[in-house]
């Protein structure tokens, strides 16, 4: 059984599209927790490595590196889903209903700015080995952390 493109060509046979589906959705749902260890492992050695005035070494370049490159692959398969995700509903008919509206405006919206707040921090961490860099690493992450945090599904809670 194939399905028909609005522009009259052939896509991807439903099953495979359901498949395809189903595959992002477990990634998504289960990324998050290798996320969060990476995100406590960060905040953790950024905190330590502050408080205890240790130079910002290569250990922890490689841990924001790690948490920034799984990071960006949760948000691309979460923007994948975005868009063909059947609890995204328009944000019309979203705005009345509290869990549509995290889905399709909230829980996007908040982890785009946890995204960011990581990249901010690899970028101002990645050129030297100054004390300082624990300090900037763990306040953006531990902002990027408490958006995450809020904006979880009620499936996590």
């Amino acid at each position: 059984m194939k399905i028909q493109n609005t522009d009259g060509f052939n896509s991807l046979p439903l099953p495979k599209i359901i498949d395809m589906y189903i595959g992002l959705l477990h990634l998504h749902s289960n990324l998050p927790y290798l996320l969060l260890v990476l995100l406590a492992i960060v905040l953790v050695n950024s905190l330590m490595g502050w408080l205890q005035s240790k130079p910002f070494g290569k250990r922890s370049k490689k841990l924001i590196f790690w948490a920034m490159l799984t990071a960006h692959i949760q948000w691309t398969v979460g923007a994948i889903l975005y868009f063909v995700s059947p609890q995204v509903k328009s944000m019309s008919l979203a705005m009345g209903d509290s869990l549509s509206r995290l889905y399709a405006l909230e829980h996007p919206l908040l982890m785009t700015i946890a995204l960011v707040l990581i990249t901010i921090a690899r970028s101002k961490t990645k050129k030297s080995e100054d004390n300082k860099h624990h300090k900037t690493s763990f306040l953006f992450f531990a902002m990027a952390l408490v958006c995450i945090l809020l904006c979880l599904p009620p499936s996590w809670l």
